[in-house]
């Protein structure tokens, strides 16, 4: 075991050593401070685009995981169906729900699609294990960004042209802007680095409460039966597989990219458990002990490791499954930028503030809206497992930036970036 855990430092750190970039010395002091394995930056002002990538084969070709930066095509995707007369921004979504995704509440009939865009629909801002239907709050009455919202968004932008979700993206914005290697699709992306706090997460709390939820259940049978037949050893290495395989289902559908860690956990302390086999105590104490001292040292150890890209496809979904590349994405901010100023047409409302959050921030339709002392910046953000980016306009200087990063830190590092570009202490963040 001793050699194998050697052999894996010795490859990783291998990894790391041979990691190449290149960019300005204080970019190489920030990606140090914030443990970035990689990004790729796009630059624009003075009407030139200029690309800084640091990393093992990234450029501004690489393709990265977007995540939430798909909301904002969908939104540009939904205004370019009202400047077809196709919607509305007063329309109620209703009407063009699938049956499926309406719900016994009648303040569902009330929300209109400027709601959704602006996020203030009333859903709720999680749906990553499946679509929380339920309204929090009136439709309209206040700004609660929401995922769920988004992919509500898609239902009626997919019924409204009659096609999927990525047609629709290929036939408003891929195509006619040359966005080439952009997607809401599956394809392979740069390897995402995650922190090792993050991956022992994701790995154990299913797994532990499905763990622990078993052994409750089988100590209460045993208890009410009163049956011989349940043997606590062999109980507990039921409940050990069962709550492994729960795990791996769970890890495979929601949080690929770590699903094959935490196989080699699990073996391991399968493994670990044969061998204590013969001694009672260390046999019972085997599994929680393992466990502590994982998570412990995970928390611990303030690490990135790269991990799997997604081994199970998800279907294109336009709040979070979006991915492209920095020179796509500069493509599509700068069609942002002369919709800013352009005289007409409904994605110009996108710049507009449709909810006030609070003295500073605001949102438009379908992106984020920041005031600073020289005239307001625009921006959005996405954070998946291992990918973090930022894009932010400033149409006051006739400036850009748009930050990929393949790790969990990058948009701590991202926000850094457009400050010392863009010369101004934005903040580009929103209670959540």
């Amino acid at each position: 075991m001793k050699k194998i855990v050697l052999a894996f430092i010795i490859i990783l750190s291998g990894l790391l050593m041979g990691i190449t970039g290149h960019g300005t010395q204080e970019t190489e002091l920030m990606e140090s401070s914030y443990d970035i394995n990689g990004y790729s930056i796009a630059y624009y002002e003075n009407d030139k685009i200029m690309f800084q990538n640091y990393g093992d084969g990234i450029d501004e070709k690489s393709v990265f995981e977007l995540a939430s930066n798909g909301k904002v095509i969908s939104a540009y995707i939904a205004l370019r169906l009202v400047d077809e007369g196709k919607l509305n921004l007063e329309d109620k979504i209703a009407a063009f729900l699938d049956p499926d995704m309406l719900t016994n509440d009648e303040r569902l009939y009330d929300i209109t699609l400027k709601q959704l865009l602006c996020h203030t629909a009333g859903f709720s801002a999680s749906f990553e294990l499946g679509i929380d239907k339920k309204i929090y709050s009136n439709p309209g009455e206040k700004f609660c960004y929401s995922g769920v919202g988004y992919i509500y968004l898609q239902n009626v932008i997919e019924s409204v042209s009659g096609m999927t979700m990525e047609q629709a993206a290929k036939y408003y914005v891929f195509d006619p802007l040359g966005m080439k290697n952009s997607t809401f699709e599956h394809i392979r992306t740069v390897t995402p680095y995650m922190n090792l706090s993050s991956v022992v997460m994701y790995l154990f709390t299913v797994f532990i409460i499905a763990f622990i939820t078993l052994l409750l259940v089988i100590f209460v049978m045993k208890k009410v039966t009163k049956s011989r037949f349940f043997s606590y050893k062999i109980s507990l290495i039921v409940c050990f597989i069962i709550a492994g395989i729960v795990n791996m289902f769970f890890l495979a559908v929601f949080v690929s990219k770590v699903v094959f860690a935490f196989g080699i956990c699990f073996a391991f302390m399968g493994v670990s458990l044969f061998f204590a086999r013969k001694n009672t105590k260390i046999f019972y104490a085997m599994i929680p002990i393992e466990a502590i001292l994982i998570l412990s040292l995970g928390f611990a150890i303030p690490v990135t490791i790269p991990v799997t890209n997604d081994i199970v496809a998800k279907a294109p979904n336009c709040a979070f499954t979006l991915k492209s590349t920095n020179e796509d994405m500069s493509v599509f901010c700068q069609e942002l930028m002369e919709k800013y100023y352009s005289s007409d047409g409904a994605v110009k409302e996108m710049f507009s503030a449709a909810v006030n959050i609070d003295a500073v921030n605001s949102w438009g339709l379908g992106i984020a809206i920041e005031s600073e002392s020289k005239g307001e910046t625009y921006w959005h953000s996405g954070i998946n497992p291992g990918f973090q980016s930022l894009f932010v306009l400033y149409p006051f200087q006739n400036k850009y930036v748009v930050i990929l990063t393949n790790s969990d830190n990058g948009l701590l590092f991202s926000k850094e970036i457009a400050k010392d570009f863009l010369e101004i202490e934005g903040n580009w963040d929103i209670k959540r």
